[in-house]
Formats: structure tokens, C-alpha cells, sequence
């Protein structure tokens, strides 16, 4: 019985002395930074619908970004429907006058002057996104035989940082 006490003794000897070999728990800090990228994108190239004046004068698209922009919009000869119609262009967004991403809604301006004066969309910090809604309508006073037909106009929005 005596060895089978030493050995019993021996066993325990050496798992404290494994206990006292392992090493204390120590710590280590980084400092980590990241920048993130500014985003002043589209939700789409290109509006989802072509405007039908005669059923759904207006679309819209969503505009993405993280700080203050502006919106432009060409003003060429080809938006315009029509040579002998008035061809005029509106733009709002679903939060306007609520503590959301937004601008200034710009009332109808006739083609050639649309948007001719840069139109601030500011962000504000919980809300990344703003939905951008294009109507247009075309009114004539006068209306020729040889107008009739399909017309067709293309407006490009352009958006870009407010400087």
C-alpha cells in the first residue's frame, strides 16, 4: 500500500507544478481607424418608368449618400417635347419638411430653366437615402396638324458634391 500512496503523491506533485507553469493572461491594444468613402450615387442608371404624360407624369428614383449634395440638370433643346409646346419640369422628394434627407422642392420650371441654379439636397446623419421624384408636363396654345404624333424628350440629373 505504500507505493500506491507514493505514486498518488507523486501524480499530484506533478500536476501543480504544470499549473504553475502556465503563463498570465496578458493584453494588447490597437488603435484602428478606417475612412469611409463618400457615396453620392443612383438607386438605377436610369429612371425605372418613362414618363407617360398622358397617364403618369412623374417618376422617381433614389438618391444614396452620406453628406450635403447638389443636384444640376442639362438644359438642352432636347428635353424639350415639342418645339411649339411649353415643356416644364418639378422636382420633390418623399421627405420633404420632415426631419429626413432632403431639399427643396423646385416648382415648375420651363425646360430651358430647370434646375439653372444648383439644388442643395442635405443629409441629415440617420437618414441615408432620399427619393427623388420627375414630373413634367406640356401645355400648347396652339396645336398643329403636323405635331401630331409621339414626342419624345430626355432630362439628365446629375448629382455631385455641394462645394
Amino acid at each position: 500500500m505504500k507505493s500506491y500512496l507514493f505514486i498518488a503523491v507523486f501524480v499530484s506533485s506533478l500536476a501543480a507544478g504544470l499549473a504553475w507553469a502556465v503563463p498570465s493572461p496578458t493584453s494588447a491594444t490597437c488603435n484602428i481607424s478606417c475612412t469611409v468613402a463618400e457615396v453620392a450615387e443612383w438607386s438605377r442608371n436610369s429612371l425605372p418608368v418613362a414618363i407617360d404624360i398622358d397617364a403618369s407624369p412623374s417618376t422617381s428614383l433614389v438618391l444614396y449618400t452620406n453628406g450635403d449634395v447638389k443636384i444640376t440638370a442639362d438644359n438642352p433643346d432636347t428635353v424639350q417635347l415639342s418645339k411649339d409646346a411649353l415643356t416644364v419640369y418639378k422636382l420633390e422628394y418623399n421627405g420633404c419638411g420632415t426631419d429626413q434627407t432632403d431639399g427643396r422642392a423646385v416648382t415648375c420650371s420651363q425646360y430651358d430653366s430647370f434646375l439653372s441654379n444648383d439644388l442643395t439636397v442635405r443629409r441629415i446623419p440617420s437618414d441615408g437615402t432620399v427619393e427623388v421624384i420627375l414630373s413634367v408636363k406640356v401645355s400648347s396654345e396652339t396645336i398643329h396638324l403636323v405635331d401630331s404624333g409621339r414626342h419624345c424628350a430626355t432630362q439628365t440629373l446629375t448629382v455631385c458634391w455641394k462645394s
